[in-house]
């Protein structure tokens, strides 16, 4: 007997996509974050804060939430996110 395997990839090429410039420093930033509405991505933000504002000197935090996992952030959302954050971190939970 003969198997078939098919590879479930895309095979066009793409454009590269270039990444977003680098601060200096994190020092004095306003920190964003996404918490994805999944169980403990609140507890894993609380995590991460603690240990940013002791290696760090945030001017702010940020913390915005998915209405469920599965969809995205609203316009509002992101518009808060890129107009008042330096940078952002996307928190995932389970």
């Amino acid at each position: 007997m003969q198997i078939t395997v098919h590879k479930p990839t895309l095979t066009k090429p793409r454009q590269p996509i270039s990444i977003a410039p680098r601060g200096r420093s994190l020092t004095g930033q306003v920190w964003g974050f996404v918490d994805t509405s999944k169980v403990n991505a609140d507890l894993f933000i609380d995590e991460i804060k603690t240990q940013i504002r002791q290696r760090f000197r945030p001017n702010d935090f940020i913390v915005v939430r998915k209405e469920s996992p599965g969809v995205p952030l609203s316009d509002d959302q992101l518009r808060q996110l890129s107009e008042q954050c330096g940078f952002v971190i996307f928190c995932f939970g389970d």
